[in-house]
């Protein structure tokens, strides 16, 4: 248990630092830059193809920024596994690690590990662009690529549920 704070301490004082070494503040980025910034981002799948939105043309799309290390990231991961199965055609999770503490190693074992059919991809520049500065962060995309909405932290599983079911439904 002692192992697990103190992992846990030590996550959260390198989160802060690398939130104060490449932020310049709180400033969000807006929705007309989401979309432009999303269009263009270019991650890399774990056997090191590349990755962008336009593969996911015609479903809506939840970026999961997350890391192995985070437990509510992790915690939400059967909830978004449901939701893939609910709607098979017509939506996706993409799990982006921003490489704030996992190695691309951390990541692949992980992956092995667990029966996820997300698409795992790497995404530092993804998260740095959008300016994420805490995990879990949501952002969902509609069909045609555009940015809809993004949430930071959970609200807890069937909420979670709910607020993605609402958002796939409202582009089918």
């Amino acid at each position: 248990m002692r192992r697990i704070i103190s992992i846990s301490i030590l996550a959260l004082v390198v989160l802060a630092a690398i939130r104060l070494t490449t932020s310049s503040g709180n400033e969000a980025v807006n929705p007309e830059d989401r979309n432009e910034i999303l269009q263009n981002a270019v991650m890399t799948s774990l056997d090191g193809s590349e990755v962008t939105l336009s593969d996911f043309a015609g479903k809506t799309v939840l970026i999961d920024i997350w890391e192995t290390w985070c437990t509510p990231c992790l915690r939400s991961f059967p909830t978004l596994q449901k939701l893939m199965e609910d709607f098979p055609d017509d939506f996706i999770v993409l799990a982006v690690s921003p490489g704030y503490m996992d190695s691309p190693e951390q990541v692949k074992e992980f992956v092995e590990n667990h029966d996820y059919d997300f698409t795992f991809v790497f995404g530092e520049d993804l998260a740095r662009d959008l300016n994420v500065q805490s995990i879990p962060f949501k952002v969902y995309v509609d069909p045609e690529g555009q940015y809809v909405e993004s949430i930071l932290g959970t609200r807890g599983p069937e909420r979670d549920y709910e607020k993605a079911r609402e958002i796939i439904q409202q582009n089918l």
